[in-house]
């Protein structure tokens, strides 16, 4: 139920009311409880509101002006700091107030109040329309951008789109041929395949992997290979079987689609998985798995980070607090946790999150964005990344309990500012096509008729270093020999041989010869010779003659085929059909 002004009137004690008369001209401060809300009521509803409008301050006056066009007319003190890095007082300095020792209400007092119930501050909804004829609609929040940054020691900038169209394929290559071994309980890859997958990195980590010399000392650890692993489960190209990683078959035919797309398809589908919270790789913050509900659900977290993206300027730097503040600003917040008394920082008791200050949005939210950023979007090619190492690049942490050790809260602190690339805005649906980059390639080889495949310039990228192994044997470095069997092989889980025949085509001077022409058209041809038709079941009779007795009636007889003497084969959705004609026959097949 919305408040009236003279409900909220009511609320205050007399020494507050007459805080508020004393702003309005020509009002009698004396008087009981119900005369000074009439005084109060008949300045603000009448004549007498613009009046006191100018003895607003212009911060006071801004905020007034945010709340009232506001759809629920709201004043948030978190939305308009965020806005205009300062905030309206709603007291005045040094005065005291009639009849206790706090500080007397600021004129603001007068138009914006609190309600209690709704934990909420408000203009009441009978001064907005009033006000609004003379008070202008605030200007739309802005997002400060540059087209460079200053150049400033150990700043890296790292563009991210090039290496991602690259990196996916390499991606989902490897985990069809290395087998990647992952957690069955909770999917995360093992350290063992974390170095792979960040030897197969096109551009190498964010970060180097430095090996810690203590246990208790911090590591950064692997971003992006940490990161490709999880967005390709969560968006189904890669499935866990008994502990490992394979391609599903949405991940074989990815590797014939425009890796724009795919990348697009892995976005929206991590968008809504609940495959891992982002915010549990933010390792210094415990109590995330604590009894109860503490962390909420990651998929409005992740939409209000992707309603801020789309208003980012494509190919322009944002600085990582101007977009912090901006989502705050515009209204994008949302929660971390339920209850942050259950997460803290060294002791459960004494470093908890829960009290004042401890767990802002500079702790929780902060740390969520740059986590989802970094190693997500980044890794992805949707954003361009500025960062630094972050030990000692922030400090914001540093009077929480338990923080003493630390060199940063965490691996994500060293991020700048970040910048959406044609990529990302393709992905976000801010444009409709995406170009693809072309991707320059000094490789040339030659091909033989013997089958064999030698690099004569260059050398081969991941990429295409993993093509080759999908189709042709390692001889030597730089030789391979197409295989007729390995060919077969990645014809039967959904690969197009054609890719490989592009690949080669495009890299030798000369024609293809003859026998390698041929090879490709009898694995094309070969390679889809059989296909399964359905599961069957092989039934073994007691002797010959019920065989023959079962295969030649006409009841049974297309319903199954003869396996050597005594065997008779059964397609699995016949089963109970067959079964209930040979009982008809005087014959009973037990389960």
């Amino acid at each position: 139920m919305l408040m009236t002004l003279k409900d909220a009137l009511t609320r205050l004690t007399v020494p507050e009311l007459k805080d508020l008369v004393n702003h309005i001209q020509g009002a009698e401060t004396a008087g009981r409880k119900d005369e000074l809300i009439d005084r109060i009521l008949a300045a603000m509803t009448g004549h007498g509101l613009k009046a006191t409008w100018t003895k607003l301050d212009e911060t006071q006056q801004a905020a007034v002006a945010e709340a009232i066009h506001h759809p629920l007319g709201e004043y948030s003190e978190q939305r308009f700091r965020a806005k205009y890095q300062r905030v309206p007082s709603f007291h005045v300095a040094g005065a005291k107030s009639h009849g206790y020792s706090g500080s007397k209400r600021s004129a603001l007092a007068l138009f914006i109040h609190y309600s209690g119930d709704d934990r909420r501050y408000f203009v009441p909804a009978e001064l907005r329309p009033p006000l609004k004829a003379f008070v202008a609609k605030p200007a739309p929040v802005a997002l400060p951008s540059a087209e460079t940054l200053a150049d400033e020691e150990g700043l890296t900038i790292r563009p991210t789109e090039r290496e991602a169209l690259q990196e996916v394929v390499v991606m989902l290559r490897t985990i069809e041929q290395a087998r990647i071994q992952v957690s069955e309980k909770t999917a995360l890859p093992g350290a063992a395949a974390l170095r792979l997958l960040t030897e197969k990195l096109v551009g190498g980590d964010f970060y180097p992997w430095i090996e810690k010399k203590n246990k208790w000392d911090q590591e950064i650890g692997p971003i992006k290979a940490f990161a490709w692993p999880m967005l390709l489960q969560a968006s189904g190209l890669a499935v866990r079987t008994a502990g490992r990683l394979t391609l599903s078959p949405a991940g074989v035919k990815a590797l014939s689609v425009p890796p724009a797309d795919v990348i697009r398809g892995i976005w929206r589908k991590w968008q809504k998985s609940t495959l891992l919270d982002e915010f549990s790789r933010i390792d210094e913050i415990k109590g995330q798995n604590a009894k109860g509900r503490v962390m909420t659900a990651v998929a409005p977290r992740r939409a209000a980070i992707e309603e801020a993206l789309q208003d980012c300027p494509v190919g322009r730097w944002v600085a990582f607090d101007d977009f912090s503040r901006f989502m705050r600003a515009s209204d994008r917040v949302f929660a971390v946790t339920h209850d942050s008394w259950k997460l803290y920082l060294g002791d459960r008791q004494y470093g908890s999150l829960g009290y004042e200050g401890f767990g802002g949005w500079n702790i929780l939210q902060d740390r969520y964005m740059s986590a989802v950023l970094f190693e997500y979007a980044a890794t992805l090619g949707m954003v361009d990344v500025a960062f630094m190492n972050p030990v000692g690049a922030s400090d914001d942490f540093r009077g929480l309990w338990g923080a003493d050790d630390l060199t940063f809260l965490s691996r994500y602190d060293g991020i700048t500012h970040f910048r959406l690339t044609p990529l990302g805005a393709y992905v976000l649906g801010l444009e409709a096509t995406h170009k693809s980059v072309a991707i320059p390639s000094n490789v040339a080889v030659s091909v033989m008729p013997s089958l064999l495949v030698n690099v004569v310039r260059g050398c081969l990228g991941p990429e295409e270093s993993l093509l080759m192994d999908n189709w042709a044997e390692l001889i030597q470095p730089g030789s391979w020999r197409l295989d007729r069997e390995k060919a077969l092989a990645a014809i039967e889980k959904g690969h197009d041989i054609a890719e490989l025949q592009r690949f080669l085509e495009t890299r030798d001077d000369m024609p293809l010869p003859e026998p390698v022409e041929s090879f490709f058209r009898q694995c094309e041809r070969n390679g889809k010779a059989l296909k399964v038709a359905g599961s069957a079941v092989l039934i073994e009779c007691r002797d010959t003659e019920t065989a023959e007795a079962i295969g030649h009636h006409k009841e049974t007889g297309s319903l199954c085929l003869r396996a050597g003497p005594k065997g008779l084969v059964v397609r699995s959705d016949n089963l109970d059909k067959f079964r209930e004609r040979v009982r008809l026959l005087g014959f009973g097949m037990p389960n």
